[in-house]
């Protein structure tokens, strides 16, 4: 029993400190084609996302615009489900381009400096449902991106708690 137990909390533990990595972001292909997930940056295609389902990815790391994710890609709506991902032994990418998110908070039209609750904080010059959002880098539980709207630009980082990856909500 004592045996079972130990190996219970050690399989929590460990997958609260693999999950604490994550930044979960909402996949926002606006080519109305299916989006593909490679298995390497600019690699084969081993999987292709459905245009007309919604889905979210966690984030692992970046390299050159290709977001490493998570095996697995939630699809949500009237039938959620999760969707392993097959076909790679060297991970799973996706292109910054097809990502995007929103931020919830007190601040909704604030973001860091720096990926520190004490770094400044700056405005944003406009709504971010008026920009194209695009993560750029990660660091533990902070995602920093770069927001456009026409000739505004600005570049942030965001606490993952802040992140909202419901595009049918403003968040709570």
């Amino acid at each position: 029993m004592k045996k079972i137990l130990m190996m219970t909390l050690f399989a929590i533990v460990a997958m609260a400190a693999y999950s604490q990595e994550y930044v979960t972001v909402i996949v926002a292909d606006a080519t109305g084609t299916p989006t593909n997930i490679r298995n390497a940056p600019n690699g084969k295609v081993v999987c292709q996302l459905d245009p007309d389902g919604s889905y979210t990815v966690d984030l692992i790391s970046v390299k050159n615009g290709w977001w490493k994710i998570a095996p697995e890609v939630e699809e949500w709506g009237d039938d959620e489900k999760t969707i392993p991902l097959k076909g790679s032994t060297t991970g799973y990418w996706i292109h910054s381009s097809v990502l995007d998110f929103g931020i919830s908070g007190e601040q909704d039209n604030a973001v860091h400096v720096a990926p520190s609750e004490k770094s400044k904080l700056v405005k944003l010059p406009c709504s971010l449902f008026d920009m194209t959002i695009t993560p750029i880098e990660k660091k533990g539980k902070w995602l920093k991106f770069t927001a456009k709207s026409g000739k505004n630009t600005i570049t942030g980082w965001i606490h993952n708690d802040r992140i909202c990856f419901n595009p049918l909500t403003t968040c709570p």
